[in-house]
This record gives C-alpha cells, structure tokens and sequence, in this order.
C-alpha cells in the first residue's frame, strides 16, 4: 500500500502525520497536504487525541521539542 492510500484510509498516527507534512512542505506536495489535513480531521472526527507535547508543568517531553523551545525567544 502507498503514502497516498495510506492517507486516505487514516492509517498513520498524528506523529507520523506531523513527519509526513513537514517533508510535503518542503516537497511542495498539495496532494499529500489536503489528505494530512483531512486525515487529521477523520481521527478527530472519530475521537482519537495526538499525544500531548508537553508534561504537567508545561516542559515538553521530547529532545527535539526543548531544543525548538529553547530557540523560540
């Protein structure tokens, strides 16, 4: 099965989906940006949640996301 039928059978996860979209944007790829839209909006729709980026006290729990944070002024 390919990206595009994976998309539209919302069979990625919200992180996969948050990858997938950074590489369209860089790709310029509309296609693959409308169906990570809506496939967010099925998983929605259908009551999943994306894992939480931040802990209690409001630091965020990935490497990644405190070096981004630590850039932001």
């Amino acid at each position: 099965m390919n990206r595009i039928e994976k998309l539209k059978n919302d069979l990625y996860s919200f992180e996969e989906l948050d990858t997938l979209e950074k590489n369209a944007t860089q790709l310029r790829d509309a296609e693959t940006l409308r169906l990570i839209t809506r496939s967010r909006a099925s998983k929605t729709a259908k009551g999943e949640q994306p894992k939480s980026t931040v802990d209690a006290e409001g630091k965020p729990l990935t490497k990644r996301a405190r070096r981004e944070a630590k850039a932001k002024p």
